[in-house]
């Protein structure tokens, strides 16, 4: 493994996993099925895969030794040729078409599917025992991070043909692993894994041509990560300590903390960020920032602790003033558009009322008098913690309106009673909340006329593990 310069040096072991995997492999054909072995051919041609303006090209290489210093040049700009796999939109219109490699990874994907726990945990099986080195960077219990990896990998695969959405996506990815102390080095041995627990798993679909398919998308794939960690790497630290220097317990169950960071943590209002505490190595949890940045520099978050939530308890109930937190890189895009002066429709649910007050914030900063419309959802009167604050801003700004919604499943009574005023036509969304709240939110908000490009929220995947 290279890992020259810090966490993030550009590695060029592919052809080394490559050879791993085909020594490992070696005398396996007599076994129950094998695990077929990679065809040195296709690993000379394939693994100078290179990732030019991201986009895939697969580039014919006769010399392993030339693809290892070729892989990584980014300089040109792709050609017509550069991308022949990938969808095309039929002369009709209409959607795209799906490249073979797409069609070839979801066949895998659908095969998959009703085995996926035991793949995953053969996937992490081969990862650790074949690389033993890499089990520190884990949490010691991996019942809460046990899919995480995997599926996003696969999820990044099924997206193989949306740069649009896959780049954003594996560049957020990239730079937040650099708080587990992932290198570039890393990243064959991941995929070794990964390719070992296809061929294994999905037996029916498997073959030169799907594991062609895969070597081409996850080199891209990994590529991507890795360029966005070097970027982040020239400007920030992986991560940064943050002492608690406020601990208020609104209600049993929920919690607001402030904390100092040790040196400037650049965010903007709306995003969140990933935080590990000490009573829980290696486990991190999303919590948004509560407040639009500060000239005083300290964060707030929102915590409300969930059963078996270990992070989220840890949080509540032992977090004490001069306690030491971990904070990853900021994240996420539920942020105000300053350019327009579209009026803003905000649904948050419980703690996910946290980023919606560090909107306010934010426009009230800016000296804007664009309409805001709150609607403020708990399932019970004790859980509407910061209704107070949002009535105070309410009465200091004319153009604030904060409406409270109590009732038993939420996911239903929150959009329900913003589809009870308006219209929001004109509006520009914003939800945050647990993720069934979100999901009928877009719904309902959609059918009351607001655009879904003007819908904005954090990725519902993402939000799935902030309740721990």
């Amino acid at each position: 493994m290279s890992m020259r310069g810090g966490t993030c040096a550009r590695h060029t072991s592919y052809w080394g996993w490559h050879a791993r995997e085909l020594r490992h492999l070696k005398g396996k054909e007599g076994s129950k099925r094998g695990i077929p072995a990679f065809p040195r051919r296709l690993l000379g041609r394939l693994a100078r895969c290179e990732t030019r303006n991201h986009g895939f090209e697969a580039v014919a290489c006769a010399d392993p030794t030339e693809m290892l210093e070729a892989r990584h040049r980014m300089d040109a700009a792709p050609t017509r040729s550069a991308r022949p796999r990938t969808g095309r939109i039929p002369p009709q219109g209409g959607e795209v078409e799906p490249s073979p490699d797409a069609l070839l990874i979801r066949r895998t994907l659908a095969e998959i599917g009703p085995v996926a726990d035991k793949m995953t945990s053969y996937f992490y099986a081969l990862v650790f025992t074949r690389h033993p080195e890499v089990r520190s960077m884990f949490p010691p219990a991996m019942d809460m991070q046990r899919d995480r990896l995997l599926k996003a990998l696969l999820t990044a695969a099924e997206h193989i043909d949306d740069p649009d959405v896959l780049v954003p996506y594996l560049r957020r990815l990239g730079s937040g692993h650099r708080k587990y102390g992932t290198m570039a080095g890393h990243y064959p041995v991941v995929g070794e894994a990964l390719i070992s627990a296809l061929a294994r798993y999905a037996q029916l679909t498997w073959g030169p041509e799907p594991q062609a398919a895969w070597v081409r998308a996850y080199t891209a794939i990994s590529q991507i990560m890795i360029d966005a960690a070097a970027e982040e790497e020239r400007t920030s630290p992986p991560w940064w300590h943050a002492e608690v220097v406020s601990h208020d317990l609104r209600t049993p169950d929920i919690a607001v903390l402030t904390v100092r960071p040790d040196q400037p943590y650049p965010f903007v209002a709306g995003q969140y960020t990933s935080m590990e505490t000490p009573w829980w190595p290696r486990v991190w949890r999303h919590y948004s920032f509560a407040s639009a940045p500060r000239a005083d520099g300290l964060l707030s978050f929102h915590v409300k602790a969930v059963p078996a939530g270990w992070v989220s308890n840890a949080l509540v109930r032992h977090a004490r003033p001069g306690d030491v937190l971990r904070l990853g890189p900021p994240a996420g895009s539920m942020v105000v558009d300053h350019s327009t002066d579209n009026g803003m429709l905000c649904l948050g649910g419980g703690t996910g009322i946290a980023p919606i007050k560090a909107l306010i914030e934010d426009v009230a900063e800016h000296g804007e008098r664009r309409p805001v419309e709150v609607f403020f959802g708990a399932r019970c009167d004790n859980d509407l913690y910061d209704k107070d604050t949002l009535l105070g801003l309410q009465r200091s700004h004319p153009w604030l309106s904060v409406r409270p919604v109590v009732g038993e499943g939420l996911a239903g009574q929150l959009p329900q009673a913003v589809g009870e005023h308006g219209p929001w036509s004109s509006y520009d969304a914003f939800i945050s909340g647990p993720s069934a709240m979100i999901r009928s939110g877009v719904d309902a908000l959609k059918r009351i006329g607001i655009p879904g490009d003007r819908i904005r929220h954090d990725a519902v995947e993402e939000l799935e593990a902030v309740g721990g």
